[in-house]
């Protein structure tokens, strides 16, 4: 090997070292795929409590993201964020999806984001409170409770986005806790369904995950 080949090997050496150096610094990108695109968007007239609420202004109204100040934890009764999307959209006549995030319960327990954090969605406002995110889980868990991997993957989620928006844990709540609403979302097991909360069970799990 002659000189010049040696020296330009040692380069390339220290500059791959360098790579991995860097590497090792950067930051983590969020932890769930962005689907935001490949969501439908509803072009028939809007439902009238959307329009009554929000105006007929052709799609969710946006909020600055230093309003946002708390998480509502939803079950979507689904295992399908497309079909979700369309039931939202061609059924219910919202502009698009009503979860910002969507926590699989398939064996990886995919996270996706399928809505603009800034959108103020109907489902988890209510058209009045205009400052939390949806974070839907799949399945139907006042049917069954989530499987633990699903609750991690959630708990997860959910402590990423308290540091990105400085929620507080108080302020990370079930879908029925957080109005009471009369609704079986997140869910409940057979031993809340008197008291209708959202499982205690795996409630308790969730917390303790989060608070890891």
């Amino acid at each position: 090997m002659d000189e010049k080949t040696q020296s330009l090997n040692t380069v390339a050496r220290s500059l791959r070292e360098l790579a991995a150096v860097l590497d090792g610094m950067a930051e983590p990108g969020p932890p769930w795929v962005d689907r935001i695109v490949k969501m439908p968007v509803n072009s028939q007239p809007f439902q009238t409590d959307f329009v009554r609420n929000f105006g007929a202004r052709g799609f969710w109204p946006k909020r600055k993201l230093s309003d946002v100040t708390g998480l509502t934890i939803h079950h979507t009764m689904s295992h399908s964020p497309l079909n979700t999307a369309r039931y939202c959209t061609d059924t219910k006549g919202y502009p698009t999806v009503q979860y910002h995030w969507w926590i699989s319960a398939n064996d990886d327990c995919s996270i996706y984001l399928l809505a603009d954090p800034a959108w103020i969605i109907w489902h988890d406002c209510t058209g009045a409170w205009p400052t939390t995110l949806a974070v839907g889980m799949a399945g139907s868990l006042h049917l069954a409770p989530p499987p633990s991997e699903q609750i991690e993957a959630t708990a997860n989620l959910c402590r990423y986005l308290m540091d990105m928006f400085d929620i507080l844990e108080v302020q990370v709540q079930g879908h029925r806790e957080r109005w009471g609403l009369r609704t079986q979302c997140p869910g409940w097991g057979p031993t809340d369904r008197r008291q209708r909360s959202w499982g205690s069970g795996w409630k308790a799990k969730f917390y303790e995950a989060l608070r890891r």
